[in-house]
């Protein structure tokens, strides 16, 4: 009974579908977000990665005791394994303190998304060995011990 009531025009206007524009919007909206995370996603499984690799390290019980070497040499290990290259594997800092060890992974990388157009992506991992269970989650700024140095 709702079919008699609409005109026949109006009701086959409303079956009709997307447009040919509609179907544009969607395809394009469709390929940006393909490129984003073509373009963006490596980085973050990277760091994903280096993040696990930090909690492994944190589950060995005798990192105080490893020189700098050998902790740098496990990492190498789990990263390779895991094909993580590049800065992540560059950006491994470790400062030795009274109680603790402090072991840090932090990289800046820029990458091109279009034509003139990069995203900078900042990632910040830290292993304190005084608060394991609260790894990979930056407790210390870096940058203090840094200017400290200078």
């Amino acid at each position: 009974m709702a079919i008699q009531h609409l005109s026949g025009g109006r009701l086959l206007r409303a079956q009709r579908g997307m447009s040919y524009w509609g179907w544009l919007l969607v395809i394009a909206v469709f390929g940006f977000g393909l490129t984003v995370v073509s373009k963006l996603g490596p980085a973050y499984i990277d760091a994903h990665f280096v993040e696990e690799g930090l909690h492994s390290l944190s589950q060995n019980s005798g990192i105080r005791e490893m020189s700098n070497t050998e902790i740098k040499r496990e990492l190498d290990r789990y990263f390779t394994i895991n094909n993580v290259r590049g800065e992540p594997t560059q950006a491994v800092k470790i400062i030795r303190g009274a109680d603790s060890t402090l072991v840090s992974i932090n990289y800046e990388l820029r990458q091109p998304l279009f034509h003139n157009v990069d995203v900078v992506m900042k990632f910040d991992k830290q292993l304190n060995t005084a608060k394991p269970e609260l790894c990979c989650e930056p407790l210390v700024d870096i940058e203090q011990f840094r200017r400290r140095e200078d």
